[in-house]
C-alpha cells in the first residue's frame, strides 16, 4: 500500500514540475521582444522609402518617452529635412500594436501607420540596408537602417571631380591593348564570343565577353536598376553600360582578365523610355604607368570546369543557369553576337545623342523621360514643384481626354504629348489632380513648351492648362570625362 502511495506522490510531484516548466516557457515566450519593440529600442536611424530612396524619404529616430523624431528628407542618409510634428509642434508619440507588427506615429493632420510585412536587405548605392518591407496605407515601402557603407560609395562623390574633356579628345587617352600581348594557342577554348548573366550590387546585368587569339579581350556589361534577388522578372530600366578592354594573362595556372580601358555610359533612368534611352555621361578610366590604376574592380578569372567555362569575380553575384554544374561562378555560353568595340561605343553614343537632339520629343514616353532628366538636374523639381519618379508614373494618356478650358471659358488647344507622375511629399497639397489611383501631377507639351494640368475647383471636372515657367524643354548636355 505504501509503495502505491509513493508512486502516486511521485506522480503528483512530476506533474507539478511539468506544470511549473510549462508556465515558465509561457512566461519566457511572452517576455520575448516583438519585432516592433526591437525596432524602437534600437539606437539607429531608420529610413522609410520606395525604390532606391532618392525621393520622398522619411527618417525616423526613436527617442525617450515613446516619442520619435521624424523628418522628410530627399534621400537615404540625408541630414537636412522638414520635421513632422504633432498638433502641439512637438516630436510625435508612437503606439505599438499588440500584433508586434504595427507602429502608429501620432503626427499632425494624419497618423503615420507602418505595418511590417517581411524582412528586407539590399545594397543601395553602397549603403547596406537592413530592415523590413512594410505597408503604409495601401502602398509598399522599405523600412531599414544602414548597416555599413561601401568604400566605393564614399569615393562616388569624387566622380564629379573627374576631368571634363571634349568628345574629340577622349580617343587620345585610350590605351592600346594590342601592345605586349601574349597570343593564345589557336585551339584554346577561351577564344570566341560568350554571353553570361550576373548581378552587380543588386543590379541584374547582361554580359558579353570576347576573347581574341592575340591575347586581348573586351567585356560589355549592361546593368539594370537594382531589385530584390527573389524577383522573378528583370527590371527593364537601364542604368549604365560599361565596356572594358585589356589583356588575357596566365597567372597561378589560371587565366585572368587584366583591364586597360573602361568606358562607362550612364543613362537617365527616372521615367526612362527604354526604347529610346537618353545618355547622361561617358567616362573613361585607364590603367597605365602614366596615370596609375584608375579602374577599381575585383580580379576576374576564367576556369574550365567539367567542359564548361566559368567567370569568377567577387564583384558579381552568381545567377545560376539550368545547365551549369558549378554554382559558385558565372557560366559562359558561346555566342554568335559580336560586340561594338570600345572606341566605337564612344563614337556611336555621341552620334546617337546628336540624332536625339534633332527630335527629342516624338511620344509621351519621350516627354516624360526628358522632363525627368531635367528635374534630376534641378533637385527633383519641375519648375517649383517636387516630383517623385520613384513612385508612380505613366504615359498611357490621350490628349483628347484632357481638354483644357481657359479663364474666359474657351477651349484650349489640345496637348501634343502627356504624362503623369506622383508629386513629392512637399507637393501633395499643391495642384495635384486626384484620381482613383491617387494624386498625380499631369504634364503636357505644346510647341516645345511644358504645361501643368490644374483643377480650378476640386469638386468639378473642369481642368485648365497652365504653362510651367522657367522650365525650357532643353535636352541636358552629354558629358565626357576622364577618371
Amino acid at each position: 500500500m505504501s509503495y502505491e502511495k509513493g508512486l502516486i506522490d511521485m506522480g503528483k510531484k512530476f506533474y507539478i514540475v511539468l506544470s511549473v516548466m510549462f508556465l515558465f516557457c509561457v512566461i519566457l515566450i511572452g517576455c520575448q521582444k516583438k519585432e516592433t519593440s526591437k525596432i524602437v529600442s534600437s539606437n539607429k536611424t531608420w529610413y522609410l522609402f520606395q525604390d532606391q530612396g532618392e525621393n520622398d524619404t522619411v527618417s525616423i529616430k526613436f527617442l525617450k518617452d515613446q516619442r520619435a523624431e521624424i523628418k522628410d528628407i530627399t534621400n537615404i542618409d540625408g541630414k537636412v529635412g522638414i520635421n513632422r510634428f504633432n498638433m502641439h509642434f512637438n516630436n510625435p508619440q508612437y503606439v505599438l500594436g499588440r500584433d508586434g507588427k504595427t507602429m502608429t506615429f501620432k503626427t499632425a493632420k494624419q497618423d503615420l501607420v507602418i505595418k511590417l510585412v517581411k524582412t528586407y536587405h539590399e545594397n543601395v548605392y553602397g549603403k547596406h540596408m537592413k530592415g523590413y518591407y512594410v505597408q503604409v496605407g495601401n502602398e509598399n515601402y522599405k523600412f531599414a537602417y544602414i548597416t555599413k557603407r561601401d568604400k566605393a560609395n564614399i569615393s562616388k562623390s569624387t566622380k564629379h571631380e573627374s576631368q571634363s574633356i571634349s568628345y574629340k579628345q577622349m580617343a587620345n587617352h585610350i590605351i592600346d591593348v594590342n601592345q605586349n600581348t601574349k597570343p593564345l594557342s589557336a585551339d584554346n577554348s577561351l577564344i570566341g564570343n560568350f554571353y553570361f548573366s550576373t548581378i552587380i550590387d543588386y543590379r541584374r546585368t547582361d554580359g558579353n565577353l570576347t576573347i581574341n587569339q592575340n591575347g586581348t579581350y573586351q567585356m560589355t556589361l549592361t546593368q539594370h536598376s537594382a531589385q530584390k534577388l527573389s524577383d522573378t522578372t528583370d527590371s527593364k530600366v537601364v542604368m549604365m553600360t560599361t565596356v572594358e578592354s585589356g589583356n588575357v594573362q596566365s597567372l597561378y595556372g589560371k587565366m585572368y582578365l587584366t583591364p586597360k580601358n573602361l568606358v562607362t555610359i550612364d543613362y537617365y533612368y527616372h521615367g526612362q523610355n527604354q526604347s529610346r534611352l537618353l545618355p547622361k555621361e561617358v567616362n573613361l578610366k585607364v590603367n597605365s604607368k602614366a596615370t596609375g590604376n584608375q579602374i577599381d574592380r575585383a580580379k576576374i578569372r576564367i576556369e574550365n570546369d567539367s567542359n564548361q567555362l566559368y567567370l569568377y569575380s567577387s564583384d558579381f553575384t552568381v545567377r545560376t543557369r539550368d545547365n551549369q554544374a558549378n554554382n559558385k561562378a558565372n557560366l559562359l555560353t558561346k555566342s554568335d553576337s559580336a560586340q561594338t568595340s570600345l572606341e566605337d561605343s564612344i563614337t556611336q553614343t555621341k552620334d546617337y545623342y546628336d540624332q536625339y537632339l534633332s527630335n527629342p520629343i516624338a511620344s509621351n514616353a519621350d516627354l516624360m523621360q526628358l522632363v525627368a532628366a531635367i528635374s534630376d538636374n534641378n533637385d527633383k523639381k519641375v519648375g517649383n514643384l517636387g516630383v517623385n519618379f520613384g513612385d508612380q508614373y505613366g504615359t498611357n494618356l490621350q490628349p483628347s481626354d484632357y481638354q483644357g478650358i481657359s479663364v474666359s471659358g474657351s477651349k484650349q488647344p489640345l496637348m501634343q504629348y502627356m504624362f503623369l507622375v506622383s508629386p513629392s511629399a512637399y507637393s501633395e497639397n499643391g495642384p495635384a489632380v486626384t484620381t482613383t489611383k491617387g494624386k498625380f501631377l499631369i504634364y503636357g507639351s505644346l510647341d516645345n513648351k511644358l504645361f501643368l494640368l490644374k483643377q480650378p475647383d476640386k469638386d468639378s471636372t473642369t481642368v485648365t492648362w497652365t504653362m510651367v515657367k522657367d522650365f525650357p524643354l532643353t535636352v541636358p548636355k552629354l558629358k565626357f570625362s576622364l577618371n
